[in-house]
């Protein structure tokens, strides 16, 4: 996978500052996430010359943030051990305080929203607003989603 960040050059004039693999992958068995960017703020600064993935991982963005990633979950049945010793209760079903902007890339997942199950396929796209959930990939193959989160602290 490759990932692009575009800003302002040294000069001011308009440059690809990153570009390549992105660097914070977390592992954590059902779940592998990819960071693409992290802002820290709601409007975000246009300015950002540091790379801001390389943060340490949360689940949620920093207060008044967002955060765009890559989700692949495993098939139910094929779910390896986590491989990253980190904090993983979203695992099971779990709540932020998020709004939520998820759209499946590849693959199929339920989302389970209290006693309601609902498949959603390649395009198919949720707003998800802070109420427990959980993603079961039921099928044979992974599930890849595109996410944005945004702190609604």
């Amino acid at each position: 996978m490759q990932r692009i960040v575009t800003g302002k050059g040294t000069d001011g004039s308009p440059a690809i500052l990153f570009e390549g693999e992105p660097p914070t992958v977390v592992d954590f068995g059902k779940y592998v996430t990819t960071e693409l960017w992290v802002s820290d703020s709601v409007p975000p600064a246009l300015d950002a010359t540091e790379d801001r993935s390389t943060r340490t991982w949360e689940l949620e963005p920093p207060a008044g943030g967002t955060c765009f990633r890559i989700v692949r979950i495993a098939p139910d049945d094929a779910i390896p051990p986590p491989a990253e010793e980190q904090d993983a209760d979203f695992l099971e079903a779990h709540a932020t305080t998020t709004l939520d902007y998820v759209t499946v890339l590849s693959g199929e997942v339920t989302l389970v929203v209290g006693s309601r199950e609902v498949t959603l396929g390649p395009g198919d796209s949720v707003v998800q607003q802070g109420v427990a959930h959980d993603w079961q990939n039921r099928g044979s193959e992974p599930c890849v989603l595109v996410g944005v989160l945004l702190s609604a602290v």
